[in-house]
């Protein structure tokens, strides 16, 4: 089943601009420059951290904003062994090639813009995950934190928000990652500058009774549960 856009105000082009970067070809080499390069040289998370996460955070009705080429979720250890699995995002591309991955599932899919309160059931989900998602979003925490609220709304209570994001201020960087940070925010891929942990924290504690931090050098690691 797929849930089509919503009304809503005009996307920001900052965000149209980053979206451009997940085409099909790009979505090919994801997995091993992102999540395998990337994230382990250059902002030192590798991604056993993020998959340590996933199964201690993980649902049996789980939401998943960004879901990229679906890796995570693929690599996943569910508590059952039939999960209802809703993947969200504004990219078509992101979508197709998400739920094709993860077809034995037969996920739900759903297009939207974050800023927007999502189109789905109110207090249905058990989790929730967005993975190295808000580092692409512009507005600093002040603006994007509304995406909390409405992921909030849409998990039951005591259900887990957990997640990770790259951070761009008092983190530590090394000459390699400094210059990579500069590179992506003038291609437009990353909009996370002035994004710290007191930020994130301070977003997490105004919607979430219960949350944690951990950072893995420049990746917050973050777990909330929805009162």
């Amino acid at each position: 089943m797929t849930t089509e856009p919503t009304e809503s105000a005009e996307l920001d082009p900052r965000i149209v601009h980053a979206q451009e970067a997940y085409t099909p070809r790009n979505l090919q080499i994801y997995d091993k420059l992102v999540i395998g390069l990337f994230c382990s040289l250059v902002w030192r998370c590798p991604a056993r951290h993020m998959r340590r996460l996933y199964n201690a955070s993980v649902g049996n009705r789980h939401l998943d904003i960004g879901p990229g080429t679906g890796y995570f979720v693929d690599h996943c250890r569910f508590p059952t062994p039939n999960p209802e699995i809703t993947l969200l995002d504004l990219n078509e591309e992101c979508l197709r090639a998400s739920s094709e991955r993860l077809a034995r599932y037969n996920p739900k899919t759903c297009q939207a813009n974050l800023m927007n309160p999502l189109p789905l059931p109110g207090g249905h989900f058990d989790s929730a995950a967005m993975s190295l998602v808000f580092h692409t979003i512009p507005g600093g925490w002040e603006k994007k934190g509304v995406i909390l609220k409405h992921v909030a709304e849409v998990l039951r209570p005591g259900g887990t928000f957990f997640g990770t994001t790259v951070l761009c201020e008092g983190v530590p960087m090394n000459r390699l990652t400094a210059h990579l940070m500069v590179a992506q925010h003038e291609r437009g891929n990353f909009q996370n500058q002035g994004d710290d942990q007191a930020g994130l924290e301070r977003q997490l504690a105004r919607y979430f009774p219960k949350y944690r931090v951990l950072m893995r050098g420049t990746v917050a690691l973050f777990q909330a549960t929805a009162g």
